[in-house]
């Protein structure tokens, strides 16, 4: 006989699919459930490169970063396709459409310089240029945060 004790742990999906499915009756977390999925189904590669746009009459349309990616997923739609009728079951998505667009992440702020002290003090000598001598403190500085 069984107990609670020797019963092995349940995915927290298995338990709770079956209540979304019951609330979604018209199909809309379809669309939140492809979201999800798409990265595991269509490998790192792929996902930094297309986004899911939307889920219309059974067809997922993905947002795709160039012309040649676009090309490249229509020849891999058919084991894409058979990946998320696995995933998401077989009335979910049927079809696939890739369209060109811009891809809705943040945009990485560009890297901005510290400024540090130098590492090694080194005393100039007497310069009566004064852009002689900003430009040597400059150079020493930079020379002194490097790496070597």
């Amino acid at each position: 006989m069984a107990t609670a004790r020797n019963k092995p742990p349940e995915r927290i999906d298995a338990l709770l699919r079956p209540l979304v499915d019951r609330f979604d009756v018209d199909g809309q977390f379809g669309i939140v459930r492809l979201i999800h999925e798409w990265p595991d189904v269509v490998g790192p590669q792929i996902a930094r490169r297309t986004e899911v746009d939307g889920l219309k009459f059974h067809t997922a349309v993905i947002k795709v970063s160039t012309a040649m990616w676009i090309q490249e997923l229509n020849l891999m739609k058919p084991q894409i396709l058979a990946r998320l009728r696995e995933r998401l079951g077989e009335d979910t998505v049927r079809d696939l459409r890739f369209v060109r667009g811009n891809l809705s992440r943040r945009p990485r702020t560009p890297l901005r310089t510290l400024p540090r002290a130098p590492r090694h003090a080194i005393e100039l000598p007497a310069l009566k240029d004064p852009q002689l001598r900003a430009a040597f403190e400059s150079l020493i500085e930079a020379w002194g945060r490097s790496g070597r």
